[in-house]
């Protein structure tokens, strides 16, 4: 078991549900591998440290505001 993820990764995982996105389908937006990016979906890498093209693109994908991901406060439900 994993423990609490962090908010970021919260955001993420909940905004591709949203959006009916594959975790294949973003891991090949950002040109990664599945298991890199299931890798910072599921709190083992933060996302805050992702190579910023890869923050930016990701962001894009998921129409989220790089700043608020990263800075934002409140966490989701």
């Amino acid at each position: 078991m994993r423990g609490l993820l962090p908010r970021e990764a919260i955001i993420v995982r909940e905004q591709r549900a949203f959006l009916e996105l594959t975790q294949q389908e973003v891991a090949d937006e950002l040109e990664m591998s599945l298991q890199c990016y299931q890798r910072y979906e599921y709190g083992d890498r933060e996302i805050r440290r992702m190579p910023f093209e890869i923050g930016l693109r990701l962001c894009r994908t998921l129409e989220l505001d790089p700043f608020d991901l990263v800075f934002g406060e409140e966490t989701p439900q």
